[in-house]
């Protein structure tokens, strides 16, 4: 099992939608969302909680009310009641993104943007450096590779200048994967599995409209089909 499910645009989902459903949410879970400043922020966090739930309960068939979640000590969340099951979730711009595994997994979604060449310095290696230039898109290439690696392994930001995320796996154990890259954003997932997974997206509001009555491929859209991944722009 090996699948990633991308929310597109949450931007656009009505302000009346959002509200009603938060409201519905746990007085924890509002807590949680209401201490976000960014209203962009405090969607995409609330759409992540509510599709990591729905498919949690699709592949687990626990109800997602039951599902039990806990965190190890660098804060990444876990199923406590189905160990096996890995997940993980990103989100930025207009895009959530949830990778899902019977392996541990790490998935991360980046807006392309200016470059923060102080962020480069400090947990880019030379080569890394080197690679990217001036690049925005390169350096979101690296990013987001750099960033699913180590969200897999469930470890912190301090580790990133150690390794680069263009070398070789000499072992052939770890592999990144490619999501999308739609000119505007760029997604990398990070796994031990050398297949690629299932990508798939549906808009986020329509997501919310089917939630209740979800079957494993109701209201998908083939991702592949729609935003063909980019060549590496030199």
């Amino acid at each position: 099992m090996f699948e990633v499910i991308i929310l597109t645009n949450t931007n656009t989902l009505c302000d009346t939608a959002f509200a009603e459903r938060l409201a519905a949410a746990s007085a924890e879970k509002q807590r949680e969302i209401h201490r976000l400043i960014a209203k962009q922020d405090k969607r995409n966090r609330f759409l992540g909680g509510v599709l990591a739930r729905n498919e949690l309960s699709r592949v687990t068939g626990i109800d997602k009310h039951a599902l039990q979640f806990a965190t190890n000590e660098n804060g990444k969340p876990y199923l406590a009641n189905m160990p096996h099951v890995h997940y993980n979730l990103s989100h930025s711009g207009e895009y959530v993104a949830f990778a899902l595994s019977d392996e541990p997994v790490g998935i991360d979604v980046e807006v392309i943007r200016p470059i923060n060449k102080n962020i480069a310095k400090r947990f880019f290696t030379q080569n890394e450096r080197d690679h990217i230039s001036n690049c925005p898109y390169r350096f979101f290439e690296v990013w987001t590779k750099k960033e699913s690696h180590i969200k897999r392994e469930g470890s912190t930001l301090s580790k990133l200048p150690s390794f680069s995320a263009l070398d070789a796996d000499e072992r052939n154990t770890l592999f990144y994967h490619s999501i999308f890259n739609n000119g505007s954003a760029i997604c990398h997932a990070c796994s031990t599995k050398k297949v690629p997974p299932t990508v798939k997206a549906i808009d986020a509001s329509t997501y919310l409209q089917q939630q209740n009555n979800l079957h494993p491929n109701a209201g998908y859209k083939d991702f592949i089909h729609k935003h063909k991944t980019s060549q590496d722009r030199t």
